[in-house]
């Protein structure tokens, strides 16, 4: 999960394209994807949590 929110802060357009439904997270749940989403779509700095 680590890598995968690193990659997203590394390329947020990627962010824009899984709302779309464009592309997908492989293995990640969808709940999982929802929440990863969610943290993105509140949060203008949301990630010093979870690095």
């Amino acid at each position: 999960m680590q890598q995968i929110i690193r990659f997203l802060v590394e390329h947020p357009e990627v962010i824009e394209k899984l709302q779309n439904g464009t592309v997908s997270l492989i293995g990640l749940s969808e709940l999982e994807i929802k929440a990863v989403i969610k943290v993105f779509s509140e949060s203008t700095r949301p990630l010093g949590y979870w690095m």
